[in-house]
């Protein structure tokens, strides 16, 4: 239900802003190797049991057709096409960007 409530405000933003040539568009990343991501491993990981740091981000990683978790860089060039000129008739998108884990 959130993701529809990010897809349902992006596109409803988008067309209420796009006659000011103003595009709206939104990232939703997958796993991306960040601390966040790191302190959710440990912390499940506590929490499920006997696991040691790195196994479950390993067990999710499995389920990523790209075979890694994503990196800041994944998602910052794509923050940076999104505002420069060449997306400049892109908009009202929800854009994963997971490795295909939305696929899986």
């Amino acid at each position: 239900a959130s993701k529809f409530g990010v897809v349902g405000i992006t596109q409803s933003l988008a067309k209420e802003v796009a006659k000011e040539k103003i595009t709206v568009n939104a990232i939703c990343p997958g796993i991306i190797d960040t601390d966040m991501w790191a302190y959710n491993d440990t912390a499940w990981g506590k929490l499920l049991g006997d696991y040691k740091p790195g196994e479950l981000m390993a067990e999710w990683v499995k389920n990523i057709p790209m075979g890694r978790a994503g990196s800041g860089e994944d998602v910052s060039g794509l923050v940076s096409f999104l505002a420069s000129d060449d997306a400049a008739y892109i908009t009202g998108q929800t854009i994963n960007v997971d490795g295909g884990l939305i696929m899986s």
